[in-house]
């Protein structure tokens, strides 16, 4: 059995030492390749050795190239060590019948290892010491980081050293926390970047977050930037919009300061008052609005801060957002769209135990649909996801469909039942941020015309 075991590493070890061999060659076809790809995902020896050998042969050619030319090298190389060098250099290359004579080979080589190695190198965690860490995440993300790292796979624990965090889809959620304990959080569709180089540094390129600040030295705030903002902050609470001319700051506690970036004009924003920054507009407080129970969705105006491919209205069919394909790291993918609603200067929208949502629209092929909500709290914060699914014997093949949808219905997303114990039992008084429904795996050409939230049931609706 140890005799079958040990033959089989050997002749493991024989492939993928024949197959990074042939590789420094350019001798690989595509199955190779992709054998080559799969043992560098799989395998930390045969990456270890696959890098140790480039930089090897790489190396080699460098000293070679300048000892043949007479050119000086900038480290320098005993003529003991050089012919050891090419001793060994042209042992190993006529094993693999390499031309040393070749260099062109060695340049075609570095490119292919460029592009063979990206994806590992962008697994690589950072050398830069962390400077928070993941707390709580749901949907798609993908964090990209200050050393270039590209990460799909977050995990709650995950230190991070900065970079930028992006939500790829309207149920997309993501809270971090600093090392002093202050927390951001990011929902739907929004791109932020953050650093800590003594000072906290944020930038909000598109999206909603939230934060939770604890106190920052007075020569170093938290400075948060937007398209059209600057923001600084010493400790509070707050929550933040951005759009492409716009910025809108709400502060639940303590104060921020605005700089509106057109002018350079400033405004300190107190708890329970917010601020809008845009270029025609004029820059005052005001108090932050009380809360609606019902809210109609506008899809016929454009498709500003939508998720979704919008077509304008005509004739015979009003305006409407189609879902478009987002596909996961699994390889499967879903079919979604979004519409903000509480955002803006718009008052913020609340549910009630009676709330009702009604969405109208169609659809090609009948197939289940999930319908959900994004919830934060009054203060901003994250407050969770509910939705609810209806079959698809609701809709019918290229027809016109009109839903009820009770609250009592929706329940808590799946994905966050690792955090239910954080977020409310009931959605009840909680803000909408943003609706949203998709299908899954499939197109079914689902096209939302208008979605309504009403306070008191109607009973007059054809679901």
């Amino acid at each position: 059995m140890n005799d079958k075991k040990n033959s089989d590493n050997t002749n493991y070890e024989n492939e993928w030492e024949d197959l990074i061999a042939r590789h420094l060659c350019d001798e690989l076809n595509e199955s190779e390749k992709e054998r080559l790809e799969e043992l560098l995902d799989s395998d930390p020896t045969v990456r270890q050795e696959f890098v140790e050998q480039a930089q090897w042969e790489t190396r080699i050619a460098d000293v070679l190239r300048e000892k043949e030319s007479g050119a000086k090298s900038d480290s320098p190389v005993s003529e003991l060590a050089y012919n050891k060098m090419r001793e060994q250099s042209t042992s190993s290359l006529q094993s693999t019948r390499m031309n040393l004579l070749s260099f062109s080979l060695l340049a075609i080589s570095a490119s292919i290892i460029i592009a063979i190695t990206t994806n590992l190198y962008f697994q690589q965690p950072s050398t830069d010491p962390p400077i928070a860490k993941i707390v709580g995440l749901s949907g798609s993300l993908i964090w990209t980081g200050d050393g270039g790292q590209i990460v799909r796979d977050l995990t709650v624990g995950s230190n991070l050293s900065g970079g930028t965090i992006e939500g790829m889809t309207p149920d997309s959620w993501f809270e971090l926390e600093f090392n002093d304990g202050s927390t951001v959080m990011i929902s739907g569709n929004s791109m932020l970047t953050f650093s800590d180089n003594g000072q906290k540094e944020l930038r909000l390129k598109e999206g909603s977050f939230s934060a939770n600040v604890t106190p920052q030295p007075k020569d170093k705030p938290m400075l948060v930037h937007t398209r059209t903002a600057l923001l600084k902050v010493l400790g509070t609470q707050f929550a933040v919009q951005a759009g492409l001319a716009s910025t809108v700051l709400n502060v639940s506690e303590g104060k921020v300061q605005l700089v509106r970036l057109s002018d350079n004009s400033k405004v300190d924003v107190p708890a329970k008052y917010r601020v809008i920054a845009a270029a025609d507009r004029e820059l005052s407080l005001e108090r932050v609005p009380d809360s609606v129970n019902h809210w109609a969705s506008h899809i016929n105006r454009g498709p500003d801060r939508m998720h979704g491919e919008w077509f304008p209205a005509t004739e015979t069919e009003p305006a409407y957002l189609k879902t478009v394909p987002y596909t996961l790291d699994s390889g499967k993918t879903i079919y979604t769209s979004g519409l903000p609603v509480s955002f803006g200067d718009n008052p913020p929208v609340v549910l009630q135990p009676n709330s009702q949502f009604r969405v109208r629209g169609h659809i090609s092929t009948p197939h289940p649909v999930w319908f959900g909500i994004t919830l934060r709290h009054p203060n901003g914060e994250f407050a969770g996801r509910v939705q609810t699914i209806k079959s698809a014997e609701y809709f019918k093949s290229g027809e016109a469909f009109d839903v009820l949808l009770n609250l009592a219905d929706y329940h808590l997303d799946p994905s966050l039942k690792n955090i239910k114990h954080k977020l409310p039992s009931e959605p009840y008084e909680m803000v909408v941020e943003t609706v949203w429904c998709h299908s899954l795996y499939d197109q079914a050409g689902l096209a939302i015309h208008s979605i309504e939230l009403i306070a008191e049931p109607e009973l007059e609706t054809q679901e």
